[in-house]
């Protein structure tokens, strides 16, 4: 190995502070149409990608999709992270994991999925920091991170023990395709806003007698006073007519419209509708659900191989005490319900009799019957008369418990096996 690559590569593992001395612009925020996303697209192509991350910016000002972003992000930075070796967790991991930086680093690697690359910067220096290079800077097609957004060289991004490199070079993210649909919705929005502002309100009709002096100057006062709604002053002997306005269906396009952009935004980002929107039925609602956890299901999977792949090695050569393991996510619970969990208990009473009675009021939601007072036991054990009737007593209360669990099983149902 030459003198100058041995160079190149110790000062590649040294810490760069890069973040330090990019120039940071504050976002370019300007109308947004169909003709400048193409054009953003085209110049990201060519590996600058300041111009479409500026689009993507601006657009995350809606609502929809804003909150759509948080969700899945949402499903894997609340899911339980753990780090385990040889099947047992790793105490001195656990405030690692709890960090802010940590859960900072957990956004910024989901966020790729969104904006297609993510390049973080790791401080050591006094515990663990996330710094994320500001995407605007990342010249793909070179992988390098330039000081100013426009220079024609910067540091390479690649094979650095400081940098986190996370995303393909020539992936533009989702965003790339919601942003069509934001687009047309904000516009769309803006011509519907401009058509209720001209319609949505009756226009008010003044007429005057033409004879009368001071007719025409006290409607039309009357009409300036009125406020900001459409109005018309003239005299009675004139016609004026509005043509085109009254179609019923024009409202409903423009309403239209904007809920299939805000649709095809949802499928997009969620690969589906139904669990942000009112579903057609609880099967539909439930297969969409199913949709959704396929997709939180494969972000787990690209976030621990980012974790254990890339991390991981950073860590130790740290000195983390992560040698021979690796961060899981805890497995789901299942969901029973209230049929199963019926059965299960009505299975665990007849093996153990240890089921509480109160819990089958408590669990099931069911009312329970005022105690009565119980009578005072004898002294001494009945004879004759007495012993007959406490037998009978004895069978005419075990039908009643029986009763209890015919009742709970008719209430809920007959559980699926």
């Amino acid at each position: 190995m030459t003198t100058k690559k041995a160079g190149l590569k110790r000062a590649r593992q040294k810490p760069l502070r890069i973040s330090q001395v990019m120039v940071v612009r504050p976002p370019r925020r300007s109308p947004v149409d169909i003709a400048k996303w193409r054009s953003a697209m085209l110049s990201a192509d060519r590996g600058r990608r300041a111009a479409l991350y500026d689009l993507y910016d601006d657009l995350l000002i809606d609502g929809v999709l804003a909150n759509a972003v948080d969700r899945r992000i949402m499903k894997i930075a609340n899911s339980e992270l753990l780090f385990q070796k040889d099947g047992k967790p790793v105490d001195a991991m656990v405030d690692f994991i709890d960090d802010p930086h940590f859960e900072k680093l957990l956004r910024e690697v989901m966020l790729t999925k969104f904006y297609g690359k993510t390049v973080l910067e790791l401080d050591f220096k006094d515990g663990f920091k996330v710094v994320n290079i500001k995407r605007h800077h990342l010249q793909t097609k070179r992988r390098e991170i330039l000081k100013e957004i426009y220079d024609d060289t910067g540091v390479p991004y690649y094979d650095n023990a400081f940098l986190l490199d996370v995303g393909e070079n020539d992936d533009l993210g989702l965003f790339l395709k919601t942003a069509p649909y934001v687009i047309y919705k904000r516009n769309g929005m803006g011509d519907f806003a401009q058509f209720c502002e001209l319609y949505g309100i009756d226009t008010l009709v003044g007429y005057y007698d033409p004879e009368d002096d001071k007719g025409r100057e006290e409607i039309e006062k009357a009409m300036k006073e009125r406020g900001s709604a459409g109005s018309v002053t003239m005299s009675n002997t004139s016609k004026i007519e509005t043509v085109g306005t009254k179609s019923p269906g024009t409202v409903d396009i423009h309403d239209r419209f904007l809920k299939h952009c805000d649709e095809q935004i949802l499928i997009t980002v969620l690969g589906q509708t139904m669990t942000t929107k009112d579903g057609s039925s609880l099967s539909q609602s439930k297969t969409h659900a199913d949709t959704e956890d396929d997709i939180n299901q494969a972000d787990k999977r690209f976030t621990l191989r980012i974790l254990n792949n890339a991390l991981l090695p950073r860590l130790e050569k740290r000195g983390y005490p992560v040698s021979g393991g690796r961060f899981q996510f805890a497995e789901k619970r299942q969901d029973l319900d209230k049929e199963a969990e019926l059965e299960i208990a009505k299975e665990v009473q007849a093996i153990t009799g240890g089921v509480d009675e109160n819990y089958w009021f408590e669990h099931f939601g069911i009312p329970k019957a005022k105690q009565q007072k119980k009578k005072a036991e004898p002294t001494e054990k009945p004879q004759g008369k007495q012993a007959l009737e406490a037998r009978k007593d004895a069978r005419t209360d075990e039908p009643e418990k029986k009763d209890l669990s015919n009742r709970l099983k008719r209430f809920f149902g007959v559980a699926p096996r």
